[in-house]
Protein backbone atom coordinates (compact mmCIF):
# COMPACT_ATOMS: atom_id res chain seq x y z
CA UNK A 1 0.00 0.00 0.00
CA UNK A 2 1.40 3.39 -1.10
CA UNK A 3 1.84 6.08 1.36
CA UNK A 4 -0.90 9.18 1.41
CA UNK A 5 0.71 12.28 2.63
CA UNK A 6 -2.56 14.93 2.84
CA UNK A 7 -2.19 17.54 -0.71
CA UNK A 8 -4.09 19.57 1.63
CA UNK A 9 -5.66 20.08 5.32
CA UNK A 10 -8.97 20.88 3.22
CA UNK A 11 -9.97 18.36 0.86
CA UNK A 12 -12.42 20.60 -0.57
CA UNK A 13 -13.25 24.46 0.36
CA UNK A 14 -16.15 26.71 -1.67
CA UNK A 15 -16.35 29.97 -1.03
CA UNK A 16 -19.87 31.32 -2.35
CA UNK A 17 -20.12 29.14 -4.69
CA UNK A 18 -22.90 29.27 -7.96
CA UNK A 19 -23.45 27.68 -10.62
CA UNK A 20 -26.35 28.07 -13.36
CA UNK A 21 -27.04 25.88 -16.09
CA UNK A 22 -28.57 27.81 -19.46
CA UNK A 23 -32.17 28.71 -19.89
CA UNK A 24 -33.00 27.85 -16.40
CA UNK A 25 -34.67 30.09 -13.99
CA UNK A 26 -32.67 29.20 -10.85
CA UNK A 27 -29.24 28.42 -9.95
CA UNK A 28 -28.47 24.60 -9.28
CA UNK A 29 -26.09 25.82 -6.56
CA UNK A 30 -26.64 29.21 -5.10
CA UNK A 31 -23.92 30.84 -2.81
CA UNK A 32 -22.80 27.41 -1.01
CA UNK A 33 -20.09 27.62 1.19
CA UNK A 34 -18.40 24.80 2.41
CA UNK A 35 -15.45 23.29 3.67
CA UNK A 36 -14.56 19.30 4.09
CA UNK A 37 -11.29 18.56 5.63
CA UNK A 38 -8.79 15.95 5.08
CA UNK A 39 -10.14 12.62 6.14
CA UNK A 40 -13.92 13.79 6.65
CA UNK A 41 -16.57 11.19 5.98
CA UNK A 42 -19.51 12.99 4.36
CA UNK A 43 -22.65 12.04 3.70
CA UNK A 44 -24.38 14.45 1.26
CA UNK A 45 -28.38 14.70 1.03
CA UNK A 46 -30.74 16.77 -1.02
CA UNK A 47 -34.07 16.60 -2.79
CA UNK A 48 -34.20 15.59 -6.39
CA UNK A 49 -32.91 18.37 -8.36
CA UNK A 50 -30.90 20.43 -4.81
CA UNK A 51 -28.01 20.07 -6.87
CA UNK A 52 -25.74 17.36 -5.29
CA UNK A 53 -24.74 15.84 -8.73
CA UNK A 54 -23.63 19.32 -9.98
CA UNK A 55 -21.38 19.59 -6.56
CA UNK A 56 -20.11 16.19 -7.74
CA UNK A 57 -19.42 17.48 -10.77
CA UNK A 58 -17.79 20.42 -9.72
CA UNK A 59 -15.67 18.32 -7.19
CA UNK A 60 -13.85 16.70 -10.42
CA UNK A 61 -13.52 19.88 -12.50
CA UNK A 62 -16.51 18.49 -15.22
CA UNK A 63 -17.68 22.61 -14.45
CA UNK A 64 -16.59 24.36 -14.82
CA UNK A 65 -14.49 23.08 -17.94
CA UNK A 66 -16.23 20.77 -19.41
CA UNK A 67 -20.14 21.82 -18.67
CA UNK A 68 -21.72 25.04 -19.63
CA UNK A 69 -22.87 27.24 -17.31
CA UNK A 70 -22.42 30.23 -15.48
CA UNK A 71 -20.29 30.23 -12.50
CA UNK A 72 -19.17 32.33 -9.87
CA UNK A 73 -17.44 32.32 -6.65
CA UNK A 74 -14.40 29.58 -5.60
CA UNK A 75 -13.91 26.25 -5.00
CA UNK A 76 -10.93 24.38 -4.28
CA UNK A 77 -10.14 20.57 -4.43
CA UNK A 78 -6.91 19.23 -2.66
CA UNK A 79 -5.78 22.83 -2.70
CA UNK A 80 -6.37 23.29 -6.07
CA UNK A 81 -8.64 25.87 -7.63
CA UNK A 82 -11.09 24.03 -10.21
CA UNK A 83 -10.97 27.54 -12.47
CA UNK A 84 -6.99 26.69 -12.84
CA UNK A 85 -7.16 22.80 -12.96
CA UNK A 86 -8.73 20.69 -15.63
CA UNK A 87 -10.51 17.11 -14.58
CA UNK A 88 -7.62 15.64 -16.37
CA UNK A 89 -5.22 17.38 -13.66
CA UNK A 90 -7.29 16.69 -10.87
CA UNK A 91 -7.75 13.09 -11.44
CA UNK A 92 -4.37 11.93 -9.27
CA UNK A 93 -6.17 13.51 -6.15
CA UNK A 94 -10.00 12.97 -6.66
CA UNK A 95 -11.88 10.03 -7.98
CA UNK A 96 -15.67 10.14 -8.71
CA UNK A 97 -18.24 7.24 -9.37
CA UNK A 98 -20.95 9.22 -10.85
CA UNK A 99 -24.84 7.63 -10.49
CA UNK A 100 -24.80 6.45 -14.31
CA UNK A 101 -22.09 3.52 -14.78
CA UNK A 102 -22.25 3.70 -18.72
CA UNK A 103 -20.94 7.41 -18.70
CA UNK A 104 -17.29 6.09 -17.34
CA UNK A 105 -17.11 2.88 -19.10
CA UNK A 106 -14.84 3.02 -22.10
CA UNK A 107 -12.78 -0.07 -22.84
CA UNK A 108 -14.33 -3.32 -24.27
CA UNK A 109 -13.84 -5.86 -20.74
CA UNK A 110 -13.53 -5.36 -17.54
CA UNK A 111 -9.77 -6.34 -16.74
CA UNK A 112 -8.87 -3.27 -19.74
CA UNK A 113 -11.12 -1.32 -17.63
CA UNK A 114 -9.27 -1.14 -14.60
CA UNK A 115 -6.32 -1.12 -16.37
CA UNK A 116 -7.02 2.18 -18.00
CA UNK A 117 -7.02 4.16 -15.37
CA UNK A 118 -3.80 3.16 -13.90
CA UNK A 119 -2.42 3.41 -17.05
CA UNK A 120 -4.07 7.01 -17.27
CA UNK A 121 -1.61 8.23 -14.00
CA UNK A 122 1.08 6.38 -14.98
CA UNK A 123 1.65 3.15 -12.99
CA UNK A 124 4.27 1.43 -13.53
CA UNK A 125 3.27 -1.70 -15.87
CA UNK A 126 4.75 -4.26 -13.20
CA UNK A 127 2.23 -3.40 -10.41
CA UNK A 128 -1.05 -3.09 -12.47
CA UNK A 129 -2.07 -7.09 -12.38
CA UNK A 130 -1.86 -6.87 -8.43
CA UNK A 131 -3.87 -3.98 -8.27
CA UNK A 132 -6.64 -5.14 -10.90
CA UNK A 133 -6.88 -8.03 -8.62
CA UNK A 134 -6.84 -6.82 -5.39
CA UNK A 135 -9.51 -3.98 -6.94
CA UNK A 136 -11.92 -6.64 -9.01
CA UNK A 137 -11.71 -9.11 -5.92
CA UNK A 138 -13.13 -6.31 -3.59
CA UNK A 139 -16.11 -5.91 -5.24
CA UNK A 140 -16.70 -9.40 -6.33
CA UNK A 141 -16.28 -8.68 -10.03
CA UNK A 142 -13.29 -11.79 -10.34
CA UNK A 143 -14.75 -14.42 -12.27
CA UNK A 144 -15.32 -11.48 -14.98
CA UNK A 145 -12.31 -10.33 -15.32
CA UNK A 146 -12.31 -11.67 -19.39
CA UNK A 147 -15.75 -10.65 -19.49
CA UNK A 148 -17.29 -7.69 -22.48
CA UNK A 149 -18.24 -5.24 -20.24
CA UNK A 150 -21.82 -4.43 -22.54
CA UNK A 151 -22.41 -8.12 -21.17
CA UNK A 152 -22.66 -6.96 -17.56
CA UNK A 153 -25.76 -6.23 -16.07
CA UNK A 154 -26.48 -2.22 -14.73
CA UNK A 155 -25.66 -3.20 -10.68
CA UNK A 156 -22.12 -4.94 -12.08
CA UNK A 157 -21.15 -2.41 -13.89
CA UNK A 158 -21.40 -0.28 -11.09
CA UNK A 159 -19.49 -2.13 -9.15
CA UNK A 160 -16.49 -2.56 -12.20
CA UNK A 161 -16.76 1.47 -12.29
CA UNK A 162 -15.88 1.50 -8.45
CA UNK A 163 -13.03 -1.14 -8.88
CA UNK A 164 -11.85 1.43 -11.23
CA UNK A 165 -11.49 4.37 -9.22
CA UNK A 166 -10.34 1.86 -6.34
CA UNK A 167 -7.30 0.51 -8.11
CA UNK A 168 -6.24 4.48 -8.62
CA UNK A 169 -6.16 4.71 -4.91
CA UNK A 170 -7.36 8.42 -4.92
CA UNK A 171 -7.03 10.56 -2.23
CA UNK A 172 -10.73 12.04 -1.89
CA UNK A 173 -13.49 9.53 -3.16
CA UNK A 174 -16.50 11.04 -4.29
CA UNK A 175 -19.56 8.83 -4.57
CA UNK A 176 -22.87 9.56 -6.50
CA UNK A 177 -25.22 7.22 -5.35
CA UNK A 178 -23.29 4.13 -5.54
CA UNK A 179 -25.36 1.13 -4.71
CA UNK A 180 -28.26 2.49 -6.58
CA UNK A 181 -28.06 -0.34 -8.50
CA UNK A 182 -27.18 -3.11 -6.59
CA UNK A 183 -28.45 -5.41 -4.41
CA UNK A 184 -28.59 -6.00 -0.88
CA UNK A 185 -25.27 -8.37 -0.81
CA UNK A 186 -23.35 -6.06 -3.15
CA UNK A 187 -24.54 -2.92 -1.00
CA UNK A 188 -23.00 -4.69 1.84
CA UNK A 189 -19.62 -5.59 -0.32
CA UNK A 190 -19.35 -2.00 -1.28
CA UNK A 191 -20.00 -0.16 2.32
CA UNK A 192 -17.61 -3.09 3.79
CA UNK A 193 -15.09 -2.52 1.50
CA UNK A 194 -15.49 1.48 2.09
CA UNK A 195 -15.31 1.09 5.43
CA UNK A 196 -12.00 -1.31 5.15
CA UNK A 197 -10.63 1.64 3.07
CA UNK A 198 -11.23 4.01 5.91
CA UNK A 199 -9.75 1.83 8.07
CA UNK A 200 -6.81 1.88 6.42
CA UNK A 201 -6.32 5.07 5.19
CA UNK A 202 -7.35 7.96 8.12
CA UNK A 203 -6.44 10.67 5.34
CA UNK A 204 -8.71 9.51 3.19
CA UNK A 205 -11.60 11.70 2.43
CA UNK A 206 -15.15 10.11 1.46
CA UNK A 207 -18.18 11.98 0.22
CA UNK A 208 -21.00 9.87 -0.60
CA UNK A 209 -24.61 10.89 -1.97
CA UNK A 210 -27.04 8.36 -1.43
CA UNK A 211 -30.73 7.94 -0.65
CA UNK A 212 -30.29 3.86 0.42
CA UNK A 213 -29.18 5.51 4.19
CA UNK A 214 -29.54 1.90 6.42
CA UNK A 215 -26.51 0.56 5.04
CA UNK A 216 -24.01 3.52 4.79
CA UNK A 217 -25.04 5.70 7.70
CA UNK A 218 -22.52 3.93 9.99
CA UNK A 219 -19.72 5.24 7.61
CA UNK A 220 -19.97 9.04 8.16
CA UNK A 221 -19.55 11.25 10.68
CA UNK A 222 -21.01 14.14 9.00
CA UNK A 223 -24.19 15.01 7.56
CA UNK A 224 -24.65 18.14 4.77
CA UNK A 225 -28.36 19.15 3.45
CA UNK A 226 -28.86 21.22 0.53
CA UNK A 227 -32.35 22.46 -0.21
CA UNK A 228 -34.33 22.63 -3.38
CA UNK A 229 -32.94 25.95 -4.24
CA UNK A 230 -29.33 24.59 -3.80
CA UNK A 231 -28.63 26.38 -0.49
CA UNK A 232 -26.89 24.63 2.70
CA UNK A 233 -29.84 23.56 4.58
CA UNK A 234 -27.88 21.90 7.70
CA UNK A 235 -24.63 20.52 8.73
CA UNK A 236 -24.40 18.35 11.66
CA UNK A 237 -23.68 14.41 13.01
CA UNK A 238 -25.36 12.14 12.13
CA UNK A 239 -27.04 11.10 15.17
CA UNK A 240 -28.05 15.11 15.52
CA UNK A 241 -29.19 15.15 11.80
CA UNK A 242 -31.07 11.78 11.82
CA UNK A 243 -32.40 12.68 15.78
CA UNK A 244 -33.51 16.17 16.46
CA UNK A 245 -33.48 17.24 12.73
CA UNK A 246 -35.08 14.48 11.13
CA UNK A 247 -38.94 16.16 11.11
CA UNK A 248 -36.45 19.05 9.41
CA UNK A 249 -35.57 16.67 7.37
CA UNK A 250 -38.28 15.10 6.17
CA UNK A 251 -40.13 18.41 5.50
CA UNK A 252 -37.15 18.75 3.28
CA UNK A 253 -38.04 16.05 1.18
CA UNK A 254 -35.03 14.42 2.29
CA UNK A 255 -34.58 10.96 2.92
CA UNK A 256 -33.94 9.00 6.53
CA UNK A 257 -32.49 5.62 7.81
CA UNK A 258 -35.50 3.48 8.19
CA UNK A 259 -34.51 3.79 12.30
CA UNK A 260 -35.03 7.85 12.41
CA UNK A 261 -37.88 6.92 9.96
CA UNK A 262 -39.97 4.74 12.49
CA UNK A 263 -38.90 7.17 15.86
CA UNK A 264 -40.55 10.00 13.46
CA UNK A 265 -43.95 8.11 12.65
CA UNK A 266 -44.06 6.75 16.19
CA UNK A 267 -43.70 10.16 17.43
CA UNK A 268 -46.31 10.96 15.46
CA UNK A 269 -48.30 8.56 16.12
CA UNK A 270 -48.06 6.80 12.68
CA UNK A 271 -46.09 3.64 13.06
CA UNK A 272 -48.43 1.13 12.92
CA UNK A 273 -49.70 3.06 9.47
CA UNK A 274 -46.06 3.68 8.36
CA UNK A 275 -44.86 -0.17 8.71
CA UNK A 276 -48.30 -1.41 7.24
CA UNK A 277 -48.66 -3.34 3.51
CA UNK A 278 -49.70 -0.99 0.93
CA UNK A 279 -51.53 -3.91 -0.92
CA UNK A 280 -52.33 -6.89 0.78
CA UNK A 281 -56.12 -7.39 -0.08
CA UNK A 282 -54.69 -8.82 -3.80
CA UNK A 283 -56.64 -10.69 -5.76
CA UNK A 284 -53.30 -12.00 -7.47
CA UNK A 285 -52.29 -15.09 -5.91
CA UNK A 286 -50.41 -17.12 -8.71
CA UNK A 287 -47.07 -19.48 -8.92
CA UNK A 288 -44.77 -19.88 -11.67
CA UNK A 289 -46.88 -22.45 -13.49
CA UNK A 290 -50.54 -21.27 -12.72
CA UNK A 291 -52.20 -20.60 -16.02
CA UNK A 292 -53.96 -17.32 -14.64
CA UNK A 293 -57.09 -15.89 -12.40
CA UNK A 294 -59.94 -17.60 -13.53
CA UNK A 295 -61.63 -15.53 -16.14
CA UNK A 296 -59.10 -13.12 -16.98
CA UNK A 297 -56.47 -13.91 -19.86
CA UNK A 298 -52.98 -12.16 -18.96
CA UNK A 299 -51.67 -9.75 -20.89
CA UNK A 300 -47.92 -11.14 -20.83
CA UNK A 301 -47.42 -14.61 -20.41
CA UNK A 302 -43.88 -16.10 -20.75
CA UNK A 303 -44.30 -20.55 -21.34
CA UNK A 304 -40.98 -22.06 -20.78
CA UNK A 305 -38.66 -18.82 -21.92
CA UNK A 306 -35.18 -19.21 -22.23
CA UNK A 307 -32.37 -16.94 -24.19
CA UNK A 308 -28.38 -16.75 -24.42
CA UNK A 309 -26.64 -14.06 -25.32
CA UNK A 310 -24.03 -16.39 -26.92
CA UNK A 311 -23.85 -20.38 -27.57
CA UNK A 312 -23.65 -22.11 -24.33
CA UNK A 313 -24.40 -19.30 -21.82
CA UNK A 314 -28.05 -19.44 -21.22
CA UNK A 315 -28.85 -15.93 -19.31
CA UNK A 316 -32.61 -17.19 -18.48
CA UNK A 317 -33.58 -20.89 -18.46
CA UNK A 318 -37.40 -22.05 -19.14
CA UNK A 319 -39.19 -19.37 -17.95
CA UNK A 320 -42.81 -19.60 -16.83
CA UNK A 321 -45.05 -16.70 -15.57
CA UNK A 322 -48.02 -14.58 -16.25
CA UNK A 323 -48.88 -10.86 -15.27
CA UNK A 324 -52.55 -9.70 -15.50
CA UNK A 325 -54.98 -6.67 -16.33
CA UNK A 326 -54.25 -4.56 -13.37
CA UNK A 327 -51.69 -6.61 -11.33
CA UNK A 328 -48.90 -4.54 -10.08
CA UNK A 329 -45.81 -7.50 -10.34
CA UNK A 330 -42.72 -7.67 -8.65
CA UNK A 331 -39.37 -8.78 -10.14
CA UNK A 332 -37.01 -9.35 -7.65
CA UNK A 333 -33.09 -10.92 -7.53
CA UNK A 334 -29.43 -10.44 -7.57
CA UNK A 335 -27.93 -8.69 -9.93
CA UNK A 336 -27.26 -10.90 -12.92
CA UNK A 337 -29.91 -13.05 -12.23
CA UNK A 338 -31.58 -12.19 -15.78
CA UNK A 339 -33.78 -9.46 -14.62
CA UNK A 340 -33.24 -6.62 -16.98
CA UNK A 341 -32.96 -9.19 -19.81
CA UNK A 342 -36.68 -10.88 -18.91
CA UNK A 343 -37.93 -7.28 -19.47
CA UNK A 344 -36.37 -7.06 -23.35
CA UNK A 345 -37.97 -10.42 -23.96
CA UNK A 346 -41.36 -9.28 -22.46
CA UNK A 347 -41.65 -5.66 -24.75
CA UNK A 348 -39.90 -7.73 -27.27
CA UNK A 349 -36.52 -6.08 -27.94
CA UNK A 350 -35.00 -9.53 -27.80
CA UNK A 351 -36.74 -12.66 -29.14
CA UNK A 352 -36.03 -16.19 -26.88
CA UNK A 353 -34.11 -19.28 -28.41
CA UNK A 354 -36.62 -21.29 -26.67
CA UNK A 355 -40.63 -20.89 -25.45
CA UNK A 356 -42.40 -18.17 -26.11
CA UNK A 357 -43.26 -15.01 -24.77
CA UNK A 358 -47.23 -13.51 -25.17
CA UNK A 359 -48.78 -10.38 -25.44
CA UNK A 360 -52.85 -10.57 -25.26
CA UNK A 361 -52.10 -14.57 -26.18
CA UNK A 362 -49.97 -13.58 -29.60
CA UNK A 363 -46.60 -13.93 -29.66
CA UNK A 364 -44.71 -10.35 -29.25
CA UNK A 365 -42.14 -11.37 -31.82
CA UNK A 366 -45.06 -11.51 -34.09
CA UNK A 367 -46.81 -8.15 -33.70
CA UNK A 368 -45.52 -5.20 -35.43
CA UNK A 369 -42.81 -2.87 -34.21
CA UNK A 370 -45.53 0.12 -34.09
CA UNK A 371 -48.40 -1.77 -32.57
CA UNK A 372 -46.15 -2.79 -30.18
CA UNK A 373 -44.37 0.86 -28.79
CA UNK A 374 -48.15 1.68 -29.00
CA UNK A 375 -49.44 -0.90 -26.44
CA UNK A 376 -46.46 -1.69 -24.68
CA UNK A 377 -44.03 0.34 -22.30
CA UNK A 378 -40.57 0.24 -21.34
CA UNK A 379 -38.70 2.11 -18.83
CA UNK A 380 -34.98 1.82 -19.43
CA UNK A 381 -32.70 1.06 -16.02
CA UNK A 382 -30.78 4.02 -17.69
CA UNK A 383 -33.06 6.84 -18.99
CA UNK A 384 -30.73 8.38 -21.62
CA UNK A 385 -30.98 5.43 -23.34
CA UNK A 386 -34.39 6.23 -24.67
CA UNK A 387 -34.04 10.19 -24.85
CA UNK A 388 -34.86 11.16 -29.03
CA UNK A 389 -35.41 14.97 -28.71
CA UNK A 390 -33.33 17.90 -27.37
CA UNK A 391 -36.73 19.26 -25.03
CA UNK A 392 -38.38 17.76 -22.38
CA UNK A 393 -41.92 18.42 -23.27
CA UNK A 394 -41.27 17.38 -26.82
CA UNK A 395 -39.48 13.93 -25.19
CA UNK A 396 -42.90 13.42 -23.50
CA UNK A 397 -45.23 14.36 -26.63
CA UNK A 398 -42.86 12.51 -29.28
CA UNK A 399 -45.02 9.43 -29.43
CA UNK A 400 -48.20 10.22 -29.03
CA UNK A 401 -51.35 10.92 -31.28
CA UNK A 402 -54.06 12.83 -31.95
CA UNK A 403 -54.93 16.96 -31.66
CA UNK A 404 -51.74 19.39 -31.02
CA UNK A 405 -53.81 20.88 -27.88
CA UNK A 406 -54.32 17.57 -26.68
CA UNK A 407 -50.92 16.41 -26.81
CA UNK A 408 -49.75 18.97 -25.56
CA UNK A 409 -52.23 19.21 -22.58
CA UNK A 410 -52.10 15.64 -21.57
CA UNK A 411 -47.90 15.68 -21.65
CA UNK A 412 -48.06 19.13 -19.17
CA UNK A 413 -49.96 17.30 -17.05
CA UNK A 414 -48.18 14.68 -16.32
CA UNK A 415 -44.92 16.41 -16.60
CA UNK A 416 -46.94 18.42 -13.33
CA UNK A 417 -47.87 15.33 -11.87
CA UNK A 418 -43.87 14.25 -11.69
CA UNK A 419 -42.62 17.56 -11.11
CA UNK A 420 -40.96 18.41 -14.45
CA UNK A 421 -43.20 21.06 -15.72
CA UNK A 422 -40.59 23.92 -14.78
CA UNK A 423 -37.81 22.21 -17.19
CA UNK A 424 -40.08 21.89 -20.15
CA UNK A 425 -37.78 23.90 -22.47
CA UNK A 426 -34.96 21.94 -20.94
CA UNK A 427 -32.18 19.61 -22.71
CA UNK A 428 -33.53 16.29 -21.08
CA UNK A 429 -30.01 15.45 -20.79
CA UNK A 430 -29.18 18.42 -18.69
CA UNK A 431 -31.37 17.34 -15.97
CA UNK A 432 -30.48 15.55 -12.90
CA UNK A 433 -30.68 11.83 -13.07
CA UNK A 434 -33.28 11.49 -10.93
CA UNK A 435 -35.08 14.37 -13.02
CA UNK A 436 -34.54 12.05 -15.84
CA UNK A 437 -35.68 8.32 -14.80
CA UNK A 438 -39.11 10.57 -14.02
CA UNK A 439 -38.98 11.62 -17.60
CA UNK A 440 -38.68 8.34 -18.76
CA UNK A 441 -41.48 7.27 -17.17
CA UNK A 442 -43.11 10.11 -17.99
CA UNK A 443 -42.97 9.44 -21.86
CA UNK A 444 -44.41 5.96 -21.19
CA UNK A 445 -47.58 7.51 -18.37
CA UNK A 446 -48.61 10.12 -21.36
CA UNK A 447 -50.50 7.78 -22.84
CA UNK A 448 -52.55 4.46 -22.16
CA UNK A 449 -51.18 0.94 -22.40
CA UNK A 450 -51.90 -2.48 -21.43
CA UNK A 451 -48.51 -3.30 -20.04
CA UNK A 452 -45.65 -1.22 -18.59
CA UNK A 453 -42.44 -1.98 -17.25
CA UNK A 454 -40.23 -0.35 -15.16
CA UNK A 455 -36.78 -1.18 -14.66
CA UNK A 456 -35.32 0.54 -11.17
CA UNK A 457 -37.90 2.93 -11.25
CA UNK A 458 -37.16 4.31 -7.86
CA UNK A 459 -33.04 5.15 -8.62
CA UNK A 460 -32.64 9.05 -7.54
CA UNK A 461 -35.98 10.17 -6.45
CA UNK A 462 -36.87 11.88 -3.25
CA UNK A 463 -40.16 10.74 -1.17
CA UNK A 464 -42.26 12.94 -2.87
CA UNK A 465 -41.41 12.34 -6.29
CA UNK A 466 -41.20 9.01 -5.50
CA UNK A 467 -44.53 8.83 -4.10
CA UNK A 468 -45.91 10.72 -7.23
CA UNK A 469 -44.96 8.10 -9.06
CA UNK A 470 -45.85 5.38 -8.27
CA UNK A 471 -49.52 6.66 -7.23
CA UNK A 472 -49.16 7.27 -10.92
CA UNK A 473 -48.54 3.54 -11.34
CA UNK A 474 -51.19 2.28 -9.29
CA UNK A 475 -53.77 4.83 -11.13
CA UNK A 476 -53.03 2.65 -14.44
CA UNK A 477 -52.43 -0.36 -12.67
CA UNK A 478 -56.53 0.29 -11.14
CA UNK A 479 -57.33 1.09 -15.21
CA UNK A 480 -56.30 -2.09 -16.05
CA UNK A 481 -52.46 -1.79 -16.85
CA UNK A 482 -51.01 -4.56 -16.54
CA UNK A 483 -47.40 -3.12 -14.30
CA UNK A 484 -43.97 -5.19 -14.05
CA UNK A 485 -41.66 -3.34 -11.48
CA UNK A 486 -38.17 -4.67 -11.96
CA UNK A 487 -36.52 -3.15 -8.49
CA UNK A 488 -34.23 -3.77 -5.62
CA UNK A 489 -36.76 -2.11 -3.47
CA UNK A 490 -37.99 -4.02 -1.14
CA UNK A 491 -40.11 -1.02 1.05
CA UNK A 492 -41.38 -0.60 -2.98
CA UNK A 493 -42.31 -4.19 -2.97
CA UNK A 494 -44.14 -4.66 0.54
CA UNK A 495 -46.11 -1.46 -0.23
CA UNK A 496 -47.00 -1.13 -3.99
CA UNK A 497 -47.03 -5.13 -5.34
CA UNK A 498 -49.40 -7.78 -5.88
CA UNK A 499 -47.40 -10.34 -6.76
CA UNK A 500 -43.40 -10.91 -6.00
CA UNK A 501 -41.85 -13.29 -8.28
CA UNK A 502 -38.31 -14.12 -7.16
CA UNK A 503 -35.62 -14.91 -9.37
CA UNK A 504 -31.76 -16.71 -9.01
CA UNK A 505 -29.26 -17.91 -11.81
CA UNK A 506 -32.03 -16.69 -14.98
CA UNK A 507 -34.62 -18.77 -12.94
CA UNK A 508 -38.28 -17.92 -11.46
CA UNK A 509 -38.62 -19.67 -7.91
CA UNK A 510 -41.62 -18.39 -6.65
CA UNK A 511 -44.29 -16.35 -7.18
CA UNK A 512 -46.49 -14.75 -4.03
CA UNK A 513 -47.60 -12.12 -2.56
CA UNK A 514 -45.46 -9.50 -0.48
CA UNK A 515 -46.79 -11.25 2.84
CA UNK A 516 -46.37 -14.73 1.83
CA UNK A 517 -42.69 -13.85 0.09
CA UNK A 518 -41.27 -12.12 3.18
CA UNK A 519 -42.31 -14.27 5.53
CA UNK A 520 -40.05 -16.57 3.65
CA UNK A 521 -36.93 -16.09 5.59
CA UNK A 522 -35.09 -19.30 3.89
CA UNK A 523 -35.89 -18.26 0.36
CA UNK A 524 -34.86 -14.35 1.28
CA UNK A 525 -31.79 -15.85 2.26
CA UNK A 526 -31.63 -17.87 -1.07
CA UNK A 527 -32.14 -15.11 -3.37
CA UNK A 528 -29.89 -12.51 -1.06
CA UNK A 529 -32.75 -9.93 -0.25
CA UNK A 530 -33.48 -8.40 3.36
CA UNK A 531 -36.67 -7.72 4.56
CA UNK A 532 -38.35 -4.68 3.56
CA UNK A 533 -38.14 -1.36 6.76
CA UNK A 534 -42.21 -2.21 6.87
CA UNK A 535 -41.78 -5.93 7.67
CA UNK A 536 -38.81 -5.27 10.26
CA UNK A 537 -40.72 -2.79 12.59
CA UNK A 538 -43.79 -3.68 11.92
CA UNK A 539 -42.44 -7.08 13.48
CA UNK A 540 -41.08 -5.19 16.43
CA UNK A 541 -44.11 -3.42 16.64
CA UNK A 542 -46.09 -6.43 17.90
CA UNK A 543 -43.44 -7.79 19.86
CA UNK A 544 -43.57 -4.82 21.95
CA UNK A 545 -47.20 -4.91 22.40
CA UNK A 546 -46.71 -8.31 23.18
CA UNK A 547 -44.58 -8.37 25.84
CA UNK A 548 -46.57 -5.01 27.81
CA UNK A 549 -49.98 -7.22 27.01
CA UNK A 550 -47.75 -10.00 28.73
Amino acid sequence: MRDHPRVSERAAYAQSWTVRYPGTPAAALDSLTLSIESGERVLLLGPSGSGKSTLVSCLVGLVPHSTYAEIDGELTVAGKSVWDFAPAELAASVGVVFQDPDSQLTMLTVQDEVAFGLENIGLDPALMNARITTALESVGLSEWRFERVDRLSGGMKQRLVIAALLAMQPDILVLDEPTSNLDPAGVRSVVELLGKLCAERPGLTLILVEHRLDAVVSLVRRVVVLDAAGQLALDSPPEEAFGVHAGQLAALNVWLPSQAYARLAASRGELAEWSAPGRQMSAFKLSPESSGAPHRRPVLQFEQVSFSYRPGQRVLHDLSFAVHPGEVCAIVGANGCGKSTLAKLAVGLHRPDDGKVLFDGQPVADIPARTVADRLGLVFQNPEHQFVTDCVLDEVRFKVQGPEEEVRAASLEVLRALRLDEFINRNPFTLSHGQKRRLSAATMLVSPRELLVLDEPTFGQDPSALDELLRMLQTVADQGTAVVIITHDMDLVWRRADTVYGMQNGRVLTGQSPSEFFADLELLAQLGLEEPAGVRFGAARCESVGRSEG
